[in-house]
């Protein structure tokens, strides 16, 4: 009876375990970003997810998601990020009327499409540093409501 209670113990005790690790694995979340005033439905709205300084806001290399949509009538758009470790994040948004696949720009080097930034940091002559644009993912679902600067 007693090598039969032991073998029991041993199997309860591992499958404890096993549960407790899938348990304890990194926790996940979601990052929800709504884009506002978007002025017409040209082109696509990129919208690039990072995770560190390093690259933010201009090096694709260092992008952890990004997302392309379509720009509808309604001068918004969503975008979900989904299953992402928690941390930090930043976001970084053009919306590329002209689908040349980078901002385009004007005299004196001033941009002819909108972006914006999570966090809706305001831009003064050159992109914002990934401090400013920061935000954590420490729950379920995080959201970014941007207004799109031109």
């Amino acid at each position: 009876m007693k090598p039969t209670m032991t073998l029991a113990l041993l199997l309860i005790s591992l499958t404890l375990v096993q549960t407790t690790t899938a348990q304890t694995s990194s926790p996940t979340g979601n990052i929800t970003v709504t884009i506002t005033g978007i002025r017409n439905a040209k082109g696509q709205v990129l919208i690039s997810l990072y995770d560190k300084a390093e690259g933010f806001p201009k090096d694709l290399d260092a992008v952890v998601q990004g997302k392309a949509v379509s720009p509808d009538t309604t001068a918004q758009v969503t975008v979900i990020f989904e299953d992402l470790p928690f941390g930090d994040y930043a976001v970084a948004v053009l919306h590329d009327e002209d689908s040349s696949s980078g901002m385009t720009f004007g005299k004196f080097r001033i941009p002819k499409e909108g972006y914006c930034f999570s966090n809706n940091v305001k831009v003064r002559f050159k992109s914002p540093k990934f401090k400013k644009a920061s935000f954590v993912l420490d729950k379920d679902n995080v959201t970014q409501i941007l207004r799109m600067r031109y």
